[in-house]
């Protein structure tokens, strides 16, 4: 009795497991047996510029499967398929002879070429439709855009950030079907529709992205530099109007046989890398110096070519020296020795709280993967010789768009902003996201800001940033030649050449980053990228009016 009590109770909790607990999980598995699916990939987003011009679209391609069992005449159906769609005959006439249930005979099949496939009468020949990633406008935008895989899925830039959006959800066919896949003569067909994906505006717009691209690659060609990046952004919103990098590739035909070599490519490096600032850097220890009241009109600077920290002797760039100066016409020369003074005056604590302040040593934020953070020596481990080198953009290492922030936040009137690429996310429904550009925390004073600008313009006026000067547009901004490093040690013959340059001066509104790394010949960035900013801002200005 006590046997038959347990088995019988036994049989009554699996029952129960069976018909209530596991019943919609067993329900599932017996519609896969008894259906079949055919996939409807849904309608990926459009990413477009801030005036709505599209930049990534996309277009229906169609993928063509074989049920084997359902192929009546192999020979005839394989001699069909592979001269349409351009496959070996004799591994796919193998394939319809395999005891797979299901193949896939091609994917992205344009519309004429499935409907010839159907039109021949072969049975057992499914279709499913697909997406496929398209971009006008090729190679423009590449380390912005990023690409997408074979499935439409985002792998880089905006098309992998901002995925979840753009892909939407998949529609699926589904038909009833035997035990072995064919179809049953009065099956049943349900249709279940996908939904599309939203659309991405950014804040670039595609023209001041054309001026850039084209000030780029004529730099690339010019100076026969190992590459170039430019950034354009609006320095009280942090707006991003303009990225471009070269080298690139066409996103429509992106060149997959070397993996490494295409993340390479990809990696958006005004984003992700960090570099050795030089004398751009001079902005940031100006803005701290200014701050903190060590500037005043009657405090003079001495360079006789050098100055001897920690019994280091550190060479201005200009070895007879500048003389006598004050601080701003230290600023104008771009006198190291000015700079090593201010930062010794400063002192560690005070330079770090700076740096913090600015955010040089993590993240902005910016919406793209990958983004780096700056690199500092640890503050209890800096020495004098350290800090004074610091202190001209030496011994410290930030991202190109952590110092364009930074470097914004100086000149804008000292609000901290955070650089942003997308504008809005909208779909049918309404606007799903969109980005807030309200003022940061306060890093400077107003008064200290204007101080700053006042002196960055005479650099463009009098100083090394002359090439950058726009007709009827003032214009600041600061040069930087910053020498590489390779296994620990300085690169003979390497530089990164750099401006920053930020327009109108009086009340900013842009500002624009260029650098050329690895420039052959001359290599100074008041030669080699400040040219570059000039004319971007005299394109820039007369598109805008």
């Amino acid at each position: 009795m006590v046997l038959i009590t347990f088995l019988f109770t036994a049989v009554v909790i699996k029952l129960i497991y069976v018909g209530i607990v596991n019943a919609d999980n067993l329900r599932v598995r017996a519609l896969e047996q008894w259906y079949r699916d055919v996939p409807l990939k849904a309608e990926r987003g459009h990413i477009l510029d801030r005036n709505g011009v599209v930049l990534a679209a996309s277009e229906t391609v169609y993928t063509l499967y074989a049920r084997p069992v359902s192929v009546r005449n192999k020979q005839s159906a394989a001699a069909v398929i592979a001269e349409i769609l351009e496959l070996d005959y004799e591994k796919l006439y193998k394939n319809l002879n395999s005891h797979s249930s299901e193949i896939t005979l091609k994917r992205g099949v344009d519309k004429e070429t499935m409907l010839r496939i159907v039109d021949s009468g072969i049975e057992g020949i499914y279709v499913s439709e697909d997406i496929k990633r398209v971009y006008p406008y090729g190679d423009f935008m590449t380390q912005v855009l990023g690409f997408t895989n074979t499935d439409a899925d985002g792998q880089t830039g905006v098309e992998a950030y901002y995925n979840a959006y753009l892909k939407g959800n998949d529609g699926y066919v589904l038909t009833s079907a035997d035990l072995v896949g064919r179809e049953l003569e009065d099956s049943d067909t349900y249709y279940v529709e996908g939904t599309p994906g939203a659309d991405v505006y950014l804040t670039l717009d595609y023209y001041i992205q054309s001026i850039v691209e084209n000030a780029v690659e004529r730099a690339m060609l010019t100076h026969s530099a190992k590459g170039v990046a430019a950034v354009v952004m609006n320095c009280n919103t942090g707006e991003i109007l303009a990225l471009a990098e070269s080298p690139s590739f066409d996103l429509n035909n992106v060149p997959r046989d070397d993996v490494q070599a295409l993340l390479e490519a990809a990696r958006p490096k005004i984003v992700s890398d960090v570099f050795e600032p030089g004398s751009t850097f001079k902005i940031i220890t100006s803005a701290l110096a200014i701050e903190a009241g060590l500037v005043n009109d009657g405090k003079r600077y001495y360079c006789g070519g050098s100055m001897t920290v920690d019994g280091q002797k550190i060479r201005c760039w200009r070895s007879i020296g500048h003389g006598s100066q004050s601080f701003a016409e230290g600023v104008k020369n771009s006198c190291n020795c000015v700079f090593m003074s201010a930062a010794l005056e400063l002192g560690v604590e005070r330079f770090y709280e700076g740096i913090a302040a600015f955010g040089l040593n993590v993240k902005t934020g910016i919406d793209m993967s990958g983004e780096g953070a700056g690199l500092t020596i640890p503050m209890a481990s800096v020495k004098n010789v350290d800090l004074a080198r610091i202190g001209f953009g030496q011994a410290v290492a930030v991202t190109p768009i952590g110092l364009l922030a930074a470097s914004a936040a100086a000149v804008n009137g000292g609000i901290k902003i955070t650089p942003s690429l997308v504008a809005k996310i909208e779909n049918e429904s309404g606007i799903l996201y969109g980005v807030s550009t309200r003022a940061g925390e306060r890093v400077v004073s107003e008064a200290t800001s204007a101080t700053l600008r006042s002196m960055l313009e005479t650099v463009v006026l009098e100083g090394s940033g002359k090439n950058a000067a726009v007709e009827g547009v003032r214009v600041g901004g600061k040069t930087g030649t910053a020498q590489k490093y390779e296994n620990g040690q300085i690169a003979r013959g390497k530089y990164i050449s750099t401006f920053i340059g930020f327009a109108p001066a009086e009340a900013p509104e842009y500002i624009t980053l260029f650098m050329v790394d690895e420039p052959v010949g001359a290599y100074y960035g008041g030669v080699v990228a400040a040219p570059y900013v000039g004319e971007i801002y005299t394109n820039m200005f007369a598109y805008l009016k």
